[in-house]
């Protein structure tokens, strides 16, 4: 029986280290979202052009994986995020979603499988 209950920790310990950390999970997104100069200090650290707190800089650091897996070793909470923040600078700052695509995406390969994802 120990046995089985070591073998089942050590099962949700591994599974556990196949999602990003979540310990920015509680981040409140709405304040990003409604500043502006918020937005685009926090863009400026995504496309090396300026200081990154440690929270951007984490995101910065598992972007390309994130992009190249669909999002796949993302919590919920982290998928939730990456949307809103995603459709907000599509939408309404087109120059800075057009820079962060040319940087993290020159080739178009990860396009449809992120219209997808944002759509989901």
């Amino acid at each position: 029986m120990k046995a089985v209950f070591l073998t089942l920790c050590f099962a949700v310990a591994v599974l556990a280290q196949d999602k990003y950390e979540s310990a920015n999970d509680n981040f409140d997104i709405s304040e990003v979202l409604g500043n502006d100069r918020l937005l685009h200090a926090y863009a400026n650290c995504l496309l090396n052009k300026g200081p990154c707190t440690p929270e951007v800089k984490n995101v910065k650091d598992k972007l390309p994986e994130a992009l190249a897996t669909r999002c796949a070793k993302c919590t919920d909470k982290q998928k939730q995020t990456g949307k809103a923040l995603a459709q907000e600078v599509k939408k309404n700052h087109p120059e800075t979603w057009k820079q962060l695509v040319a940087m993290y995406d020159p080739e178009g390969k990860y396009q449809q499988a992120w219209k997808d994802f944002l759509q989901e």
